[in-house]
């Protein structure tokens, strides 16, 4: 049984949830269940965690697991965010979301289980909407990422990535650099190589030092947003056009 903090949560989860009758709420707060996730642990999709998953605290971070071995970052959920983790059995979409993700940070989540969502998105078209909406946020999120890796050079993703840290000296390890950005240790270490000879960073054997942040990392915030922009606009356009032919996938 969730706390009575955790039931008065699931009124801002679902901003629906007095539409629902009284017998229909219980069965969801009695289905419910809070989770402790563990640093490092991985979740691909699997009955384990399908569901609408509230993160109370900690940080997950999302990737496209690959038949390379790479994982290709998507995006993060961060504290009181939301995430529709669902096992698609439908193998013309499943690929497209095979989507898995990594406990960065010892977390808590609010576990709401697809077994009583698909029940009750039957019942109430309302449910069905929210979660349709879920998942179309999450196509969205992840086909940008994996058109910024595609369409922006590594090295601008590296040095980006740096300065979202908002750190002047940065202790990961290439290992873990590349893995945030779903390369290879050898490569990262090859563009810090470049960064520093173009004086952006100095490194050391145990960290990194930020160096030529002002101008630069303007510039960089300016570029993304006109990236961004562009490709929101490219995006409104393919849901236009995809969205009826996924949905008859589903």
């Amino acid at each position: 049984m969730i706390s009575k903090e955790d039931i008065k949560q699931l009124e801002v989860i679902f901003p629906f949830w007095f539409e629902l009758n009284q017998n229909d709420r219980a069965k969801i707060i009695l289905s419910s269940r809070v989770l402790s996730l563990k640093k490092e642990a991985i979740f691909f999709n699997s009955n384990e965690l399908d569901g609408l998953l509230f993160l109370k605290s900690g940080r997950l971070r999302f990737f496209l697991s690959s038949l390379d071995a790479r994982d290709l970052p998507l995006y993060y959920l961060k504290d009181n965010e939301v995430e529709f983790f669902e096992d698609f059995n439908n193998k013309l979409i499943s690929p497209i979301l095979d989507i898995a993700f990594v406990v960065e940070r010892n977390s808590e989540v609010l576990l709401i289980p697809c077994s009583i969502l698909n029940l009750f998105r039957k019942k109430y078209s309302i449910m069905e909407r929210f979660l349709h909406d879920l998942t179309r946020e999450k196509l969205s999120k992840s086909l940008l990422s994996l058109q910024n890796i595609l369409l922006i050079p590594l090295k601008e993703r590296l040095l980006n990535f740096l300065y979202s840290l908002k750190k002047n000296e940065i202790s990961l390890t290439h290992e873990e650099i590349a893995k945030k950005l779903g390369s290879s240790r050898e490569v990262i270490s090859r563009n810090l190589k470049i960064l520093e000879k173009e004086n952006f960073l100095e490194m050391n054997r145990k960290k990194i030092i930020i160096i030529g942040r002002g101008e630069v990392l303007w510039k960089n915030q300016l570029l993304e947003f006109l990236q961004v922009w562009y490709l929101k606009k490219k995006m409104n356009y393919f849901w236009e056009i995809n969205i009826p032919v996924l949905l008859t996938l589903m």
